[in-house]
């Protein structure tokens, strides 16, 4: 329903409860408490000064003891005021002043929206700079480049109920206020309405009027504010739920989304509501259309602009900090002076600095990364001036430098936001040794005996429930809103998320190498449950190797992963091999264990190895697994998964695969007592040789099944 097709009048009429009758050409009306409201549809017509010319509708007679006729110009868009006197209890005025009379809205109705819009910008304002250009990502994966200016045109063609999901810092809240002002200053068709659900009062539960009463509408005027977003007259933008209350819960989520689902929606509604995942996965998808919000293409000057505001953002919150205790161990990786006038003079070097590593240190584009580099750029000028390029050449931090950067700063900020009641308690150090248990339990098996997020908390702030409950409630609240987390449930607890898979494998690497205990779990515990991590590759074969720099394996660790492995942890066992491939054999102080059933060894590289009967298994995962320059001997695989697996240059003897997955790759080898039998596979061919040298006469490939599919067979 695009905007210029629109029938306001008619929508007016439905939303009023009323019918319109003719009045004049391109004209109809209709009477409401004595007053009459002309709609004037004709785009010949467009402004005051034609419709004082129009002599058939500007003076036709109108019934006696009408308190006061307005002429709505349906077309007219005013560069200042929307109403203009035209006699004695006449005006003629714009669709959005016709709606604010007859919707009853206050007379602060514009003023309070203006104030909420600001409120919401003003951290972007203060930096001197408008709203940065994110990018809109939809389901299928398409990307518009201009957020808001998508935005504002699904706005204006009938959006539906629109979710949009993005996670901290993705500015989710900006992209809706910024598109809010922007309408509102278009002066046309639907009236956009800003309400922020942080401010949303709890104490009497979910109901529509706590939402209509943020803006001031109460009573019937809330009524009529649901049956004007219905019509199609009113856009309504409900920005946070994830803010509701300061608090994330479940069922509270869950009944408000179900109220505006069931109150709000239509086939003309338009409701524009941001979140992050966890209130996405409560959604009726059939109801909404979900868009992510990303930052700008890091090739962009959009991105540099993000860039230098992040590194403004970060400067403040330095200098703001400087009440806030940062723990002895990360004072080396972003210093413990707040940025001085020498960092804000270097301004231009430091973003320029950050645009050139970030293609090789950011794991992903968000803003945890921008950050990170931001307080380590910050920390090296400002404390020992370590300079950022030598010999003309960038320095380039490590990866679990750069998120254990931006999870100390993400502490920092929060640690300034808590209730005075608990701000001893939630410290910088606190709420990182935290992290990093909460790191371990949401990368902890199912079936793990691990402690509960109640049960980790008290401990790592110090803090009694009992005898200190109000201290306790502030560090969950807060918690549960904390820049890195997203919370969800399992099992019907409270289970913590990280935003960033890389910061959660970073806080898990941290587990190995401080002396950390989780509640009531002992060290060796505590690091046999982080050996055991689900969803852990980044954390064995990337920084736990950074961290050892070519040293043998501690013997704790070792011992941790071989007591998961043996406890029958697949996720242990993946683990095990990630590290071994990412260190070599030399440094794993002894073999490693077969992989275990359903272990997942995949998309891991294994160079210059000497691979033999450790190996050997049934139904585990080698899916993408690549082998090269390395010798394979003594190798029997069953029911395993080598989906893209390749090996080159690589000398394989006694080797036996039978009823595995492919396809598989085999380039440049030579192959000696070599058979596989029954592969299966969903891309052709299975089996893939190039240039490789069969050596004897024990080479065997046998296809007694269908290869893809129940029928189909081919060759290799």
């Amino acid at each position: 329903m695009d905007q210029e097709h629109f029938d306001v009048a008619t929508a007016i009429a439905t939303t009023m409860g009323t019918h319109l009758e003719p009045f004049a050409e391109d004209a109809r009306a209709f009477e409401l408490s004595g007053e009459l409201w002309v709609f004037i549809d004709d785009p010949a017509i467009p402004t005051p000064d034609q419709l004082k010319e129009a002599n058939e509708i500007i003076q036709k007679p109108v019934r006696a003891g009408l308190r006061s006729v307005h002429y709505v110009l349906t077309h007219w868009a005013p560069n200042g005021d929307e109403s203009i006197t035209l006699g004695l209890g006449r005006t003629a005025e714009t669709v959005r002043m016709a709606l604010r009379s007859l919707l009853d809205l206050p007379s602060t109705f514009d003023a309070s929206q203006q104030i909420l819009i600001n409120e919401t910008l003003a951290p972007i304002r203060d930096l001197g700079i408008e709203p940065v250009r994110m990018t809109l990502v939809n389901q299928l994966g398409e990307m518009e480049l201009d957020a808001a200016a998508e935005l504002a045109r699904r706005v204006r063609t009938n959006a539906g109920l629109t979710f949009i999901e993005a996670e901290a810092g993705k500015g989710k809240s900006v992209l809706l206020a910024s598109t809010a002002e922007d309408l509102r200053n278009d002066k046309r068709g639907r009236l956009p309405v800003f309400i922020p659900l942080r401010k949303l009062p709890l104490s009497e539960g979910i109901a529509w009027e706590s939402v209509s009463q943020l803006i001031g509408i109460v009573g019937q005027g809330a009524d009529l504010l649901v049956r004007a977003v219905k019509s199609g007259l009113v856009t309504i933008f409900l920005d946070g739920i994830d803010e509701v209350s300061g608090r994330y819960d479940k069922n509270l989520v869950s009944d408000l989304l179900d109220l505006i689902t069931q109150l709000l929606g239509s086939s003309r509604s338009t409701v524009i509501l941001s979140g992050r995942r966890t209130e996405a996965r409560h959604l009726a998808n059939r109801n909404w259309t979900i868009l992510s919000v990303d930052l700008p293409d890091v090739n962009s000057d959009q991105f540099k602009v993000y860039v230098a505001a992040v590194f403004d953002g970060v400067v403040d919150h330095s200098r703001a900090a400087g009440s806030i205790e940062l723990p002895p161990e990360y004072e080396e990786l972003i210093g413990n002076r707040p940025a001085d006038d020498l960092v804000i003079r270097e301004k231009g070097a430091i973003v320029s600095w950050i645009l050139e590593v970030f293609p090789e240190v950011a794991k992903e584009s968000s803003l945890f990364f921008v950050q990170g580099l931001a307080a380590i750029a910050i920390g090296r000028r400002s404390g020992n001036r370590a300079p950022l390029h030598q010999e003309n050449k960038a320095h380039i931090p490590q990866v679990r430098d750069v998120c254990l950067s931006a999870a100390v700063f993400a502490c920092i900020r929060e640690a300034s936001k808590i209730d005075p009641i608990a701000a001893e308690a939630y410290s910088v150090k606190n709420q990182m040794e935290a992290l990093q248990g909460l790191a371990v339990l949401a990368s902890a098996p199912v079936t793990s005996q691990s402690p509960t997020p109640n049960e980790l908390v008290p401990k790592a702030f110090d803090v009694d429930p009992v005898n200190a409950p109000e201290v306790y409630v502030a560090i969950t609240r807060q918690n549960a809103k904390h820049a890195l987390l997203y919370a969800t449930e399992a099992a019907g607890a409270y289970r913590p998320q990280f935003l960033s898979d890389w910061i959660r494998c970073t806080l898990l690497a941290q587990i190995f190498t401080t002396s950390a205990e989780m509640a009531d779990l002992s060290r060796d515990e505590t690091l046999q449950l982080a050996a055991s991590a689900e969803r852990a590759k980044f954390t064995f074969e990337t920084l736990l190797p950074s961290v050892l720099a070519d040293s043998a394996l501690d013997n704790r660790w070792r011992r941790a992963l071989d007591d998961a492995v043996a406890a029958g942890y697949e996720s242990a066992s993946a683990n095990l091999w990630f590290l071994r491939a990412a260190v070599g054999d030399e440094a794993m102080s002894g073999p490693v264990h077969v992989p275990l059933p359903l272990a997942e060894v995949t998309d891991v590289e294994f160079a210059g190895f000497e691979i033999g009967g450790e190996l050997s298994g049934e139904d585990f995962f080698l899916d993408g697994i690549r082998v090269v320059n390395s010798t394979v001997s003594k190798v029997s695989l069953q029911g395993v998964s080598l989906r893209e697996a390749s090996f080159e240059n690589c000398t394989l003897s006694s080797v036996e695969l039978v009823n595995c997955d492919g396809p598989i790759t085999f380039e440049g080898c030579e192959l000696s007592d070599f058979s596989v039998k029954n592969t299966k596979s969903n891309k052709r061919p299975a089996l893939k040789f190039i240039d490789c040298t069969f050596n004897g006469e024990e080479n065997l490939l046998v296809q007694d099944i269908a290869a893809y599919g129940d029928t189909t067979y081919g060759s290799p």
